[in-house]
């Protein structure tokens, strides 16, 4: 029985070498076939919601091929389509939704195919086709997102075909379902239709239809239009008629200003006023009201969120209002491009207070008045350059959209001005590492100890702690005599004792310094200190000037229209108690002198 036993052992034993045992710790298996075919298929959906147009299609084209009869074919083939419509392959579009159709899939992605052959017709011109295409569709059951979409480009194709009172049809129709729908075509379709309309067509219309919602807008037109021509009376009764049929609609509230005699003028004022941002929007409100404080203006804030989608929706609703002149604001990027889109299709000027670079170019009615990375750089490079002779620069930036803006804006500078960047170097952002960085610096200072040194000044755009920490680690390196150069972040209060010492010396430009003994400034600290119980900075200086600017404007022009208001901002040059601001350039970016400061016995001083 012991040998037997022992024999046993010794075969449990010798297991592994007579076969192959499982793992001790078992790896997962690999994907299966329909595993696989999901996982290509989501990754180009996902590039699709991104956006990733070039992506997606040849993620979806990689599926196809793979699998042409596939789970996801069907809705691969109408992305396809989709995407070259996107990218304005019309015409291409319009083939692929056909040949989809031709499969005979799926009712939901049929339908979505039909609305595509309709949307490429119409993009093409051929508005009977779509009409055709898009009117038997309404005939079935749709989703209610697709209803709204169907009966929108029906609208669309009947303003487009001068059409009101069809497109009014199809709009009142798409109102239905606007809640699955895009409020902001809507809205825009909405807008174009009473503009286009006649008083004939606007009449009939707010007669047939008395108790639609959309009706608001068409006798808000009327009323319009009777004040532009002279009839005073006419146009109370249309305004009579909206307030009594619609009285908390936003056209009420735009008709009650309409008839407001001798009020001032308003002008809309777009700043973060809660969230992350909304103490820098309180310093910008509180510089705008100390000057509209006896001004003939009236100022209509609203609070933006920093959530560029909500945006061109406030915009479009203080364009209403037809005693607004002007919209202030934003003040961050993204907030003020959409916001400028939004002023620049409404017709309403707007003077952006955002460093946003370009943001000009979306259109005439767009002026930007705040100080921007290229007018920092230009002051640094004419005062070092062109008053202390330093040719060679080099620049430290963080890797990040602000320290890649001002490298871009930096290099374009001193091209311009005939200075030479002979080395730059970047850090990740937020690290207090930059050995690496430092030592390509030195190896550049001084190559070779019988030549001049490779660079005289030193540019680190970035915040107070950061530059002072690369400062203290230059203090031992032959770097150490180099002119240290920084942005407006350098301006900053309450920075601690030790970082104002290893900043000693360095240069850096601002928009506004109370230190100023101008007049002018210290009667704008001393009237802000009595309002508020603080000293102003920067951006209350800056919504202190914009809003002046245009007060002054009005008291010389107490007519002053939209339309006028350009013209007039791009003639301005300079105005009496406002020392910092010069005009508008012919790209409509306000011109500031800025003052070159420094530290110095560990206090901010204006530079010699």
């Amino acid at each position: 029985m012991f040998r037997k036993a022992v024999l046993l052992l010794l075969a449990v034993l010798l297991l592994p070498a007579c076969g192959t045992l499982p793992p001790l710790f078992p790896t997962s298996p690999p994907p299966t076939a329909r595993e696989a075919e999901e996982d290509l298929f989501q990754k180009a959906e996902v590039s699709y919601r991104q956006q990733k147009y070039n992506q997606a299609r040849l993620g979806y084209l990689t599926y196809l091929e793979r699998y042409p009869q596939g789970k996801y074919a069907p809705w691969a083939r109408l992305r396809e389509a989709e995407l070259l419509g996107l990218i304005g392959d019309w015409a291409g579009a319009l083939r692929r939704y056909q040949a989809l159709l031709d499969r005979g899939p799926e009712k939901e992605i049929a339908w979505k195919a039909r609305y595509g052959i309709g949307q490429a017709n119409f993009k093409l011109g051929q508005y009977q086709q779509a009409t055709q295409v898009l009117d038997n569709l309404t005939a079935t059951d749709l989703p209610r997102s697709l209803w709204f979409s169907t009966q929108a480009l029906l609208a669309e194709i009947a303003l487009k075909q001068g059409q009101v009172i069809q497109a009014f049809t199809r709009l009142r129709l798409a109102a239905q379902d606007l809640p699955s729908g895009d409020q902001e075509w809507f809205e825009d379709l909405k807008s174009r239709l009473v503009e286009q309309a006649g008083p004939g067509e606007l009449e009939h219309l707010a007669t047939l239809y008395r108790d639609t919602p959309l009706s608001a807008a068409l006798l808000l037109r009327l009323a319009r239009l009777a004040q532009e021509a002279g009839r005073p009376q006419e146009a109370q009764n249309w305004v009579n008629t909206l307030k009594e049929r619609f009285p908390q609609s936003p056209e009420a509230a735009a008709a009650e200003r309409l008839f407001t005699a001798a009020r001032a003028r308003a002008l809309g004022v777009l700043l973060p006023l809660s969230g992350d941002f909304g103490n820098i929007g309180l310093k910008v409100r509180q510089g705008m009201e100390l000057a509209a404080k006896g001004a003939p203006v009236d100022l209509l804030f609203r609070d933006t969120h920093n959530d560029p989608s909500s945006t061109p929706q406030l915009v479009r609703d203080l364009s209403q209002d037809q005693n607004l002149l002007a919209m202030l604001g934003p003040l961050t990027s993204g907030v003020a491009q959409s916001a400028a889109q939004a002023a620049q299709a409404s017709g309403v000027p707007l003077i952006a207070l955002s460093q946003k670079a370009d943001i000009t170019q979306t259109g005439d009615l767009i002026f930007q008045d705040f100080l921007t990375a290229r007018q920092q750089v230009r002051a640094l490079v004419r005062r070092t350059l062109g008053q202390q002779g330093i040719k060679r620069y080099a620049i430290l930036y963080p890797d990040s959209p602000y320290g890649r803006t001002f490298l871009e804006n930096f290099q374009a500078e001193l091209a311009a001005q005939g200075g030479e960047l002979t080395v730059q170097e970047a850090y990740a952002p937020g690290t207090r590492d930059f050995a690496g960085a430092l030592t390509s610096l030195k190896a550049a200072f001084q190559p070779d100890p019988a030549a001049p040194p490779g660079f005289e000044a030193l540019f680190i755009p970035d915040d107070p702690a950061t530059v002072a920490a690369i400062a203290g680690q230059l203090a031992d390196t032959p770097l150490r005599g180099v002119q240290l150069l920084g942005t407006n972040l350098i301006h900053a209060p309450e920075t601690p004792e030790a970082q104002l010492k290893a900043l000693e010396g360095i240069l850096f430009p601002d928009a506004f310094f109370t230190g100023d003994p101008e007049a002018a400034v210290q009667n704008f600290i001393a009237a802000y200190q009595q309002q508020y119980g603080e000293a102003p900075d920067y951006l209350a200086a800056q919504g202190y000037v914009v809003v002046k600017v245009i007060a002054q404007l009005l008291e010389t022009d107490k007519t002053l229209t939209r339309s006028d208001l350009p013209r007039r901002l791009l003639a301005l040059k300079e105005f009496p108690g406002l020392p910092w601001f010069k005009g508008f350039n012919d790209r409509r970016e306000a011109e500031s002198v800025l003052y070159l400061l420094t530290i110095k016995d560990g206090r901010v001083q204006m530079a010699p």
